[in-house]
C-alpha cells in the first residue's frame, strides 16, 4: 500500500519527510509503549562492584521516560481529533496496512488520515 498524500485541496499537506517521520512514529506506537513500561519497571542493576565513571542512570531514565512520554501523549491526542468511527480503521490501516471498512467512503478515510498525521506533526513540534 502507498503512503500517499492527498495533493490537492488539502490543507493538511506536510512535507514528504515530515509525513514519513510521523507515519513511522505512528507504527512505532507500540514499540514506544513497551520501552516506556520496560523503563517504569527495570530497577538498576545490582552487582557489589563501585564503577569508576560519571554517570547517572536515574536521569537519564527520566530523560527517556519524559521524552517517549511526550511522543505517546502527541500520538493519542492526535487520534482523539480524528471522529471515534474512524479511529480504528485510521490505525489499522496506518499500523497494519489493513484496508479501509467499505461502511464510509476511500476518501473520507484518507481525509482524515492525513489530517490525524497532520495533528501528530503539530503535538510533536514538528510545524
Amino acid at each position: 500500500m502507498r503512503n500517499y498524500q492527498r495533493q490537492k485541496n488539502n490543507p493538511y499537506k506536510l512535507p514528504h519527510n515530515l509525513y514519513m517521520r510521523m507515519l513511522y512514529l505512528v507504527r512505532d506506537y507500540n514499540r514506544i509503549k513497551e520501552e516506556r513500561e520496560d523503563i517504569l519497571n527495570s530497577s538498576p542493576p545490582v552487582d557489589g562492584v563501585p564503577h569508576s565513571g560519571i554517570g547517572n542512570p536515574t536521569e537519564q531514565k527520566g530523560i527517556k521516560l519524559a521524552a517517549l512520554g511526550d511522543m505517546c501523549k502527541a500520538i493519542d491526542k492526535a487520534l482523539e481529533a480524528v471522529p471515534p468511527e474512524y479511529r480504528k480503521a485510521i490505525w489499522d490501516n496506518i499500523c497494519y496496512q489493513s484496508p479501509y471498512p467499505i461502511y464510509a467512503g476511500e476518501a473520507t478515510y484518507k481525509r482524515w488520515r492525513c489530517r490525524f498525521i497532520y495533528e501528530v506533526a503539530k503535538n510533536v513540534h514538528e510545524i
